[in-house]
């Protein structure tokens, strides 16, 4: 059996660390082998999203796992950070309102994030992957650096994209796609074949959790399962509540997650007054020929459902 040798490129949010966390809990059931973390400003600028990194790992006792930071910015727009979302720090002010110390937090590595996804598609070549769970400014600059870095790679797994035009961050487009859209038209351009996990199945009603599920979650009293309560914000007088990063790292660790899959022709929008950031798809609805035809690659892989009975156990051992 061939190893599952994966970085996570992220821009450390909330979801971002609950991913990290059930990655690293993965890891240590040698279900999947997290070789490096790549670090992009996206929810938070750089510098937050590095200590952000930092303590999630602390929190899963792995301060040795190495992670890069990346890109500080997207590479035409300005930063546009989430703290209406995810609070000033990413983490739901995880920092000020339980008082913790940034003190002895592991250090992140010199070498820039593009660089280091470069090199370890070099050392691991044919058996990494990356999914991408922020910006993809890291995976569009170190494509950029090296064209031949599709052929390297095994898996491209992207948390992001609105590909009904259910958008979260404009009418149509998706905050992660959105945040840096011309670092995802390249992704979407120069790589031949990538799986995407978009924003309409993550809220989709059936992949949503219980709270009498999330009372299981959030009740380990492990380091990481105290962490995991610390920065989850349960809002009163809801059902359920959705998740996007860790369902991505669920399909990372177990293929069989994705229960339905669609393989289309997918583009980014970069110019549109109203559409830009969209992710653009071809659903094969034109009564025109030609215009289903498209290019005639289908170059995403969209993930429509999922085995939540999967997720769920997922989630549960990530945090004991």
């Amino acid at each position: 059996m061939s190893k599952n040798y994966w970085v996570i490129d992220t821009d450390a949010g909330v979801d971002d660390c609950q991913a990290m966390v059930l990655g690293i809990s993965a890891m240590h059931r040698e279900l999947i082998d997290i070789v490096g973390i790549t670090a992009v400003a996206g929810n938070v600028g750089l510098p937050q999203a590095l200590i952000n990194i930092a303590q999630t790992l602390k929190s899963c006792g792995e301060e040795n796992l190495p992670f890069y930071p990346g890109a500080v910015s997207p590479l035409v727009a300005p930063l546009k950070v989430a703290a209406s979302i995810h609070g000033e720090d990413g983490l739901n002010n995880y920092w000020k309102l339980n008082g913790k110390s940034k003190e002895g937090l592991p250090s992140p590595q010199e070498k820039h994030a593009a660089q280091a996804i470069i090199d370890l598609a070099n050392e691991y070549r044919g058996e990494l992957s990356i999914t991408t769970i922020g910006p993809l400014t890291n995976l569009a600059l170190a494509v950029s650096l090296d064209p031949s870095l599709p052929s390297k790679l095994k898996r491209v797994l992207v948390m992001g994209g609105a590909v009904h035009a259910l958008g979260n961050t404009s009418f149509v487009a998706e905050f992660n796609i959105k945040s840096d859209p011309e670092a995802a038209h390249i992704v979407f351009q120069k790589f031949p074949r990538i799986e995407v996990l978009p924003w309409e199945t993550c809220i989709a009603a059936e992949h949503q959790f219980s709270y009498e599920f999330l009372e299981q979650y959030l009740s380990r009293t492990s380091d990481k399962g105290v962490f995991i309560k610390e920065i989850t914000k349960v809002e009163e007088g809801k059902s359920s509540v959705f998740f996007c990063d860790p369902l991505t790292l669920c399909v990372a660790v177990d293929e069989t997650v994705a229960k339905r899959v669609e393989e289309r022709e997918g583009h980014v929008e970069l110019t549109g007054t109203l559409t830009r950031g969209m992710t653009v798809v071809n659903w094969g609805c034109s009564d025109e020929k030609e215009v289903n035809e498209g290019t005639g690659v289908r170059n995403l892989r969209i993930i429509e459902a999922l085995d939540m009975q999967k997720v769920q156990e997922l989630f549960l051992q990530s945090v004991i």
